[in-house]
């Protein structure tokens, strides 16, 4: 651990509202440097967000799908509007009010890539996505899934319809071969997703 008589802090009672949509608000917060100087950063939080902070806005999913030809990864590509790109990432979804995580984690894994009779099998804590720009955290969990067709029913609604959410089954043996291929044809790559094929 790092040691240090002075920490650096954020004023959560500062924040002070930018402008809202339906999914997102920008704030302006200000902070304490180590030096004990005030200063000011903008941020951008989910309206979404839950209260509870042990509750993380969303969760990815990390799994393999059992088939004849071993072991695949399970991955999506879609549509991503900010980026203007279609991108590959893992299964991933907001968790709604009241749910918890590993149920978010099945949830999603049933709606975006139609996978059911998931066994939960770890939940990591609130991990950040780009703590630069956002509050956002999500839980990476992950799930073993019993042997199924590859091809599964998709339960797509509201703003995933229409992005081309698709499932793509990537051999494990094959991971980093093959992100370097998706990645050459013009698909960006999910930072975690690139981190994991280092792995292999």
């Amino acid at each position: 651990l790092i040691a240090s008589s002075r920490m650096a802090s954020t004023d959560e009672s500062s924040a002070q509202v930018v402008g809202t949509t339906r999914w997102l608000r920008l704030e302006t917060i200000t902070y304490s440097t180590e030096d004990g100087v005030e200063k000011k950063w903008d941020r951008a939080v989910r309206t979404t967000k839950s209260r509870n902070p042990a509750i993380p806005d969303a969760v990815c999913i990390k799994t393999c799908l059992q088939t004849d030809d071993g072991d695949m990864i399970v991955l999506v590509r879609q549509f991503r509007p900010p980026i203007g790109k279609y991108t590959i990432e893992l299964p991933a979804g907001l968790i709604d009010e009241g749910e918890n995580i590993a149920d978010a984690a099945l949830r999603e894994l049933r709606e975006e890539c139609g996978y059911q009779g998931g066994v939960v099998k770890s939940v990591s804590p609130p991990l950040a996505m780009s703590p630069g720009l956002t509050d956002e955290n999500v839980a990476l969990v992950e799930v073993e899934l019993p042997k199924q067709p590859a091809k599964g029913k998709q339960e797509l609604e509201g703003d995933e319809e229409g992005r081309g959410l698709e499932v793509v089954l990537v051999k494990k043996e094959q991971f980093r071969e093959e992100l370097a291929k998706l990645a050459e044809a013009g698909n960006c790559i999910m930072m975690c997703v690139w981190g994991m094929a280092q792995a292999f």
